[in-house]
């Protein structure tokens, strides 16, 4: 089994890991040393680069893994954002999710200096394994669920510029800053009242 550099750094868009689909793990790694400790790896740097999620692909590991959960820094830099716990779900597999689609800012720590406005399933149930390898379950609505399908999308190896329809709908980052100053109905009457961590119900 691969085991991570103390410290590895984020992988970014353009490289290959990025746009592959990735293996299952087998559940019988996942009590092993290394397996444990490629994963406080990843919540490590999660938490380092201050992202709402991680998954593995992004440090480097290729495998079905990722990580959620709110610290406070985080917290601090985005108020909007609601209290997600820290988890980890490896092997996650999504069984239902909703018809109702919701819109918000999403951005990532693998693709640097952009957010984009994008449309997503509003609600979710997924059902994967902790890192103890139980098997465990969750319903998840709101921007809880985005985040979910957000990192389960890179282990599928895509990122989130592949679901913005519009190029409009992908602004730089420093743009979020004046976002009340941005024109009328600009790039979209919601787009232009929604804060980052929150979400929209209509485009």
């Amino acid at each position: 089994m691969m085991r991570l550099s103390d410290s590895p750094d984020l992988v970014i868009m353009g490289d290959s890991l990025l746009f592959q689909q990735h293996q299952q793990v087998n559940v019988d790694d996942i009590l092993t040393e290394d397996f444990q400790y490629n994963l406080s790896t990843l919540r490590k740097k999660q938490i380092e680069a201050n992202g709402i999620g991680i998954a593995a692909p992004q440090i480097g590991w290729g495998v079905r893994v990722l990580c959620i959960g709110i610290s406070e820094e985080t917290k601090s830099r985005y108020p909007s954002v609601p209290d997600i716990p820290f988890s980890f779900w490896i092997n996650p597999q999504i069984i239902e999710v909703s018809n109702e689609t919701c819109w918000t800012w999403e951005g990532c720590l693998s693709v640097p200096g952009i957010r984009g406005w994008v449309n997503r399933p509003a609600n979710l149930k997924v059902r994967g394994f902790d890192d103890q390898g139980n098997i465990i379950e969750a319903t998840l609505d709101g921007f809880a669920a985005r985040v979910m399908l957000h990192e389960i999308d890179h282990l599928d190896g895509v990122l989130f510029p592949e679901r913005i329809d519009e190029t409009k709908l992908m602004v730089p980052n420093v743009s979020m800053e004046t976002q009340s100053c941005w024109p009328e109905n600009w790039p979209t009457k919601n787009a232009r009242m929604t804060l980052p961590g929150t979400i929209s119900a209509e485009r």
